[in-house]
C-alpha cells in the first residue's frame, strides 16, 4: 500500500521497505503523519505489529498532484471595485483582507487563477499579478445557477441571532432579497435601531453564502422594515408590474398549501414571487388581514407547526423545488422582478 506525496523536488510513492513485504492489504499508513509540515518517522502496520520506515521529508506532502482537479476559488468584488463595468485585460487592485485570503489562506501564488464575482451576476476568471496586490481580468465565464423567477422573502425577525442561519440558508436557496421585518410579535419593536454593524454583517454572509453555493447573484439584504411599510410597498409594485403573487405563511388550518398556489397560479407563466413568514408566535390576526388587503395569499407550508427559522427554509426549498422542475410555455426570460435600486425610484432607505 502507497501513498502519493510531493516533497517539491521529486515526486513518488511512500511504500515499505525491501525487508518488510507487505501486502496492500496487510500495511495501513497512518495518515496522520501527513498533517505535519516535516517529519522523519512513518508508523507502519504489518501483521499486527508496527515496524518503523525512516523517511525525511523536508516539505509539506500533498495527497494529490497540485491543481490536479482543483476548483476555482470565487471571490465577491466590492461594490467601488465594480463601480466601472468589468471587460477583459482590465486590471483590478485588491483590498488587503481579499490577498490575504487568496494569498495566505488559499495559498495561491502569482499567475493563479480565481472566479470573481461582481455582484451583478457576473462571473469573471481572474488572474493574480503584482504579488498578489491585484488582479487581471482574463475572461468572462457563464454560468447559470439562478432560479427562473426572483423571489424575495418577507421574514419577521426570530429572536437573538437565528436571522443569520435564515439569511445563508436562503440564499443558497435562491433567494434574491430579504426583507428583515419588525412585527407584533417580534422582541425586537418598530423603531428600534439597527446599527450599521449589524446589517454589514448581514449583508456579508449573504455573499459568503452566494461565493459557497456557486451563485451568480448575491441577495441584497435590506433594512429593517414594518410589515405595514412593505405591504405598502408590494402593493404599489403590483399595479405598476401587473403580474406578481405574495405569500403569507399561516398555521390556520383551511389554508391551502403552498404547493397547490403554485401549481395553480405559476402553472403557465413565471411570476415574481413574494412570501411573508413569521416569527415566534407567527402573525397576529391584524397582520394576516393586513397581508391579506394588500393582496398575499394565506398558505399553509405543512401539518406540522414549523420554527421562525425552519419556515422560511421549507418555503423557499418549495418554491425553489417546482420552479426548478416545471416546464413553462413563456419565455423566462420575460420574468419582472420586484423593485429594487435599480428600478425603483424612491430612495434606497425606503426599499
Amino acid at each position: 500500500m502507497g501513498c502519493y506525496f510531493s516533497s517539491g523536488k521529486k515526486d513518488g510513492y511512500l511504500v515499505p521497505n525491501n525487508s518488510q513485504k507487505a501486502s496492500g492489504a496487510q500495511t495501513t499508513i497512518i495518515l496522520k503523519a501527513l498533517q505535519c509540515n516535516a517529519f522523519k518517522i512513518i508508523v507502519v502496520y504489518w501483521r499486527g505489529e508496527a515496524a518503523l520506515i525512516n523517511i525525511i521529508l523536508i516539505k509539506p506532502i500533498m495527497l494529490l498532484p497540485p491543481n490536479k482537479g482543483r476548483r476555482l476559488q470565487r471571490v465577491t468584488l466590492k461594490a467601488d471595485q465594480v463601480a466601472i463595468a468589468l471587460q477583459v485585460d482590465q486590471a483590478i487592485a485588491l483590498l488587503p483582507e481579499q490577498s490575504n485570503y487568496l494569498g495566505n489562506v488559499l495559498r495561491l501564488e502569482t499567475g493563479s487563477k480565481f472566479i470573481a464575482l461582481d455582484r451583478s451576476g457576473g462571473w469573471w476568471l481572474a488572474q493574480l499579478i503584482d504579488h498578489g496586490r491585484a488582479a487581471k481580468i482574463i475572461g468572462k465565464l457563464e454560468n447559470n445557477s439562478e432560479l427562473i423567477a426572483p423571489i424575495t422573502l418577507g421574514i419577521a425577525m426570530p429572536k437573538g441571532n437565528h436571522i443569520e442561519d435564515v439569511i445563508r440558508q436562503t440564499t443558497e436557496l435562491g433567494i434574491e432579497q430579504i426583507m428583515p421585518l419588525f412585527s407584533d410579535r417580534t422582541i425586537i419593536k418598530s423603531g428600534t435601531e439597527i446599527g450599521n454593524q449589524k446589517r454589514d454583517r448581514w449583508q456579508r454572509i449573504a455573499e459568503e453564502a452566494a461565493e459557497l453555493s456557486m451563485r451568480t447573484h448575491i441577495p441584497k439584504v435590506h433594512t429593517p422594515k414594518t410589515l405595514e411599510t412593505w405591504l405598502n410597498i408590494f402593493g404599489e409594485a403590483v399595479p405598476q408590474q401587473q403580474k406578481s403573487i405574495g405569500f403569507i405563511a399561516v398555521t390556520k388550518p383551511d389554508a391551502p398549501h403552498l404547493l397547490t398556489c403554485l401549481q395553480k397560479y405559476l402553472k403557465s407563466e413565471i411570476l415574481p414571487i413574494a412570501i411573508a413568514t413569521g416569527c415566534e408566535g407567527g402573525w397576529t390576526e391584524r397582520e394576516e388581514a393586513m397581508a391579506i388587503a394588500a393582496g398575499f395569499m394565506p398558505v399553509s407550508l405543512g401539518d406540522r407547526v414549523l420554527s421562525a427559522v425552519t419556515a422560511p427554509v421549507v418555503a423557499l426549498s418549495i418554491v425553489g423545488a417546482y420552479l426548478d422542475t416545471h416546464e413553462y410555455e413563456s419565455n423566462p426570460n420575460s420574468v419582472a422582478s420586484f423593485p429594487d435600486a435599480a428600478t425603483d425610484h424612491r430612495p434606497q432607505d425606503e426599499w
